[in-house]
């Protein structure tokens, strides 16, 4: 059976992406519920979220639930995390930390401009930057990291 191989590229309106890691973590089983029902809110918020390519839920084990988010530009994530439900989330969580401490929240994000973005996809479909970004091939200057990141020296 051969090898299905593509590279995933930004759409070209795209000139940068931000990335967000983020994740719920319950620190007694008291917060076990709390971190899966949040987790379900995020995945449901995300479909209707303008300026999310992609998100995907990431499982660490029983008590921490992660995600990886795709979105469009800083601004779209600015915006979106100013606002409900998001807005709402966040009030609820830091109300709970403070009072029950059975949870924590966490997230980091990172602006990536289009230059510094590569991907290489073999035998995986749907996933991360394939799943929006333009697939293509993985021949010539697409064949290694070093050449589709334009770091090729001579």
């Amino acid at each position: 059976m051969p090898l299905r191989r593509a590279v995933a590229e930004l759409p070209e309106s795209v000139n940068e992406l931000c990335l967000v890691r983020f994740g719920l973590l319950a620190h007694r089983l008291s917060g076990v519920p709390v971190v899966r029902r949040y987790a379900r809110a995020v995945e449901d918020a995300a479909a209707k979220a303008t300026g999310l390519f992609h998100s995907e839920r990431l499982s660490f084990g029983w008590k921490h639930i992660g995600f990886l988010q795709y979105w469009s530009s800083f601004d779209a994530l600015n915006t979106w995390s100013h606002a409900a439900p998001h807005s709402d989330w966040w009030r609820a969580a830091l109300d709970r930390m403070r009072t029950k401490g059975d949870i924590g929240v966490y997230h980091e994000a990172y602006v990536v401009p289009r230059s510094g973005v590569e991907s290489i996809y073999l035998d995986c479909d749907g996933i991360g930057l394939a799943r929006f970004g333009t697939l293509a091939e993985p021949i010539g200057t697409r064949t290694t990291a070093r050449d589709r990141l334009g770091r090729r020296t001579v």
